[in-house]
């Protein structure tokens, strides 16, 4: 198994947050600027909040991805040459550092930027949430549909603010003791319009970092923000995006970030479902939208695969379209360039 391969999430603990995350963005820096695979870093405390109780504990605590031989070699270190940072593997209840499988940090992960700010971690109705339009299924107001205003855990069970459309207006009501039977989701378009303005902000920091890889700037504070933007970035990959097409083209967006920061197991995985995508639309659909996001798709496979039948298919869509979008114009002007990412 590779070291890539074998990389798991590490639950760590620290005394100087301050100081770890400035030797992380150098430490990132450096492995980006030598081909190596960064070192995701996720801080929970950016996203929860602690009681006053758990509060000290809680804002030393960071996950880590990365293999456990290399992170050993990082603590002994930096108890070397950083004594106050005090890097910690956290010690489960067999006096074993504690590791979280993958797909249960995913699951973490998703949590914690759906809904951050909250200590509430369950996810009730698969991830309700405000802005969410939902059709009643009991009660006086069965069979109307509502929008979403509020989502609260009252004495654990679940309530719901609405508002409904009546003939003379709007109408606010509160459901409590919410479960399945009571609600479904039939549209995410609120959640998507906050995702939709999430892939412009990813777009945008890819393509000034392809940009300086592709001038080779080696400027140290350039590659240490480039470095630490990514790991930022690419935390977000799990979002689920109703949209089809916005999903796509979150997707191609997300298989150029894992290629920037060599994952190279998540890449293959990622290549695979991009390689499926651009096979579903090019059977389903050629209008003027699905051309975009095939776009998209060509330049992360092109990127990820240095093959140039994706290169020559993006540049020959910019000739032939002609699209409105400068970003995507300048993502094909990158890759006309024949550098490598």
């Amino acid at each position: 198994m590779s070291a890539e391969k074998s990389c798991h999430w590490y639950v760590m603990t620290l005394h100087d947050m301050k100081r770890f995350q400035a030797w992380l963005k150098e430490e990132n820096a450096r492995r980006l600027g030598s081909g190596k695979a960064l070192i995701e870093p996720f801080y929970p405390q950016e996203f929860l909040r602690a009681d006053a109780d758990m509060a000290a504990d809680f804002a030393r605590l960071v996950f880590l991805k990365a293999p456990a031989d290399e992170l050993s070699q990082h603590v002994k270190k930096l108890r070397e040459s950083h004594p106050a940072i005090r890097l910690k593997f956290y010690l489960d209840t067999d006096s074993h550092p504690a590791v979280v499988p993958d797909h249960r940090m995913r699951q973490f992960l998703d949590a914690c930027i759906k809904f951050g700010g909250q200590m509430e971690m369950t996810l009730p109705l698969g991830g309700i949430e405000a802005r969410d339009r939902v059709r009643i299924k009991s009660g006086p107001f069965s069979g109307n549909e509502a929008l979403v205003t509020g989502v609260r855990l009252v004495r654990g069970a679940l309530q719901l603010e609405l508002e409904m459309q009546l003939v003379a207006g709007v109408m606010s009501i509160k459901m409590s003791n919410v479960n399945k039977s009571h609600v479904a989701i039939i549209d995410r378009q609120g959640a998507d319009v906050i995702r939709t303005d999430f892939i412009e902000y990813t777009q945008n920091h890819l393509l000034k970092i392809l940009s300086h890889r592709a001038k080779r700037v080696s400027d140290e504070d350039v590659i240490r923000a480039d470095a630490d933007m990514l790991t930022r970035l690419y935390r977000y990959r799990h979002y689920d995006i109703a949209n089809e097409a916005a999903r796509h083209h979150f997707l191609a967006l997300m298989l150029i970030c894992a290629h920037l920061c060599r994952y190279k197991a998540d890449e293959e995985t990622l290549r695979r479902q991009v390689e499926t995508a651009l096979a579903r639309i090019n059977q389903r659909s050629q209008s003027k939208a699905a051309s975009d996001v095939r776009a998209y798709l060509w330049i992360a496979l092109y990127i990820s695969t240095r093959q140039p039948a994706y290169r020559d298919a993006a540049k020959q869509y910019i000739h032939d379209q002609q699209p409105k979008s400068p970003k995507l114009r300048h993502l094909v002007a990158l890759i006309r360039s024949g550098r490598t990412f």
